[in-house]
């Protein structure tokens, strides 16, 4: 498990070694890149790392965390948009191709999944008023936010995949559109 930092300077040095991490993937797989590369190429000790992530995996979650985090709070409604679901769609989409370079290691090393289960991680822990806006009863919100995640990460990921072809305004209205239906 990875900590929760709780000062500024902390946090900033784990966003370091997450980015470390990240750059050594696109180079290495994930499985070649070891905990001292990671150490070498952000300048600290080895017992440093471990002031903050029990093992490298622990330092993925939160690289992949802290992308969903920053995600939700870049995607909050537009007040200014005549249908802010449909500007919620297209923020989504411009957001995560703001993060191709997580895309791109992800996929390089089958990790593509871990991005899905640390969103319905983070919206189970974090969001629990979700299924009260979604007017979901208790007994099927895991398998409403699974599906759900499932489908818009599943788009995402085969937007990524197949080079961006659509805009993210052109895949947040197929988004807009498969909500509506």
């Amino acid at each position: 498990m990875y900590k929760h930092c709780t000062t500024e300077e902390s946090a900033q040095r784990q966003r370091q070694l997450e980015q470390c991490l990240l750059q050594l993937m696109a180079d290495l797989p994930l499985a070649q890149v070891t905990i001292g590369e990671i150490c070498s190429q952000a300048g600290i000790s080895r017992k440093s790392f471990y002031r903050y992530f029990d093992s490298k995996d622990d330092c993925l979650h939160a690289l992949l965390d802290h992308a969903i985090m920053d995600g939700s709070t870049y995607y909050l409604p537009d007040s200014n948009s005549d249908d802010p679901t449909l500007s919620f769609c297209c923020r989504v989409f411009a957001y995560w191709e703001t993060q191709t370079p997580l895309l791109d290691a992800l996929e390089r090393n089958g990790q593509s999944l871990q991005i899905l289960q640390r969103m319905v991680r983070y919206i189970l822990q974090e969001e629990p008023e979700y299924a009260r806006y979604m007017g979901i009863s208790d007994q099927n919100v895991m398998e409403h936010i699974v599906y759900t995640v499932g489908g818009v990460m599943g788009l995402i990921l085969t937007w990524h995949h197949e080079g961006y072809q659509k805009t993210p305004e052109q895949m947040g209205a197929i988004l807009y559109d498969l909500m509506h239906r």
